[in-house]
């Protein structure tokens, strides 16, 4: 087994590839992710009379249809996936997990504020929603749409940081008692598990943010503690 990069309380980070450490985990109840959902080099920006297709995708394509097997072989009968994406990248997404998960469909997180821009300003983010055939149905109640405001630029650890809490309202949608982000980043979902008392493993190929959630994880609990001795 590979040894931890990070080991307290029920959350554990590796450092290292996903592809390659997911496959040595045990099985988990709720994948909940936000990966580099990057495009490759716009070739029709570089060459003259060459235009955009859908080849040049396939690139992003492939790499995410391994992705999603893995967490597809990893997460329980009755697992959730939950994974963050953006107009462009939502149609790979959604062919990646259409033929491994019983349902597949669209979230909107709506940040409430809008970065500048011409005609329709960027406002949201996507999020794609897979169940498994024995995912429990959780009873109606809660929108498609999140609105939150995301984390101000000048307050992040990772440039695509995730708000605690918006993490916590996935987490929290389901009894989920073993957690997985394999594209942790500064950690974020370690610590939204943490606080809603649910063991987590992160996942991070960049040994500075895997640093960071390490550090992020055990001041939540110096904290923890200092809080509880006051209250005494």
């Amino acid at each position: 087994m590979i040894k931890p990069y990070y080991d307290h309380n029920g959350q554990t980070i590796y450092l290292g590839d996903c592809l390659e450490i997911m496959p040595e985990l045990e099985p988990v109840d709720l994948v909940l992710t936000d990966p580099p959902y990057f495009l490759p080099a716009h070739h029709h920006a570089t060459r003259i009379g060459t235009s955009k297709s859908w080849g040049n995708l396939s690139i992003l394509e492939h790499y995410f249809q391994n992705v999603f097997h893995h967490i597809q072989t990893k997460l329980s009968g009755k697992g959730v996936f939950y994974c963050f994406c953006d107009a462009q990248s939502y149609p790979i997404f959604f062919k990646a997990s259409y033929n491994k998960f019983k349902a597949s469909r669209c979230l909107i997180w709506d940040k409430l504020n809008s970065i500048n821009g011409y005609w329709w300003r960027h406002q949201h983010e996507l999020i794609l929603f897979a169940t498994q055939d024995g995912t429990q149905k959780e009873p109606t109640g809660d929108g498609d749409i999140i609105k939150m405001k995301c984390v101000p630029i000048n307050e992040r650890l990772h440039d695509a940081e995730k708000p605690i809490e918006l993490m916590k309202i996935l987490i929290g949608k389901g009894n989920h008692n073993l957690i997985l982000d394999p594209f942790m980043g500064s950690g974020t979902t370690l610590v939204a598990a943490k606080e809603l008392g649910r063991k987590a493993i992160g996942i991070e190929i960049e040994e500075r943010y895997a640093e960071i959630a390490a550090r992020r994880l055990s001041q939540e609990v110096f904290q923890w503690n200092h809080e509880e001795k006051e209250g005494q």
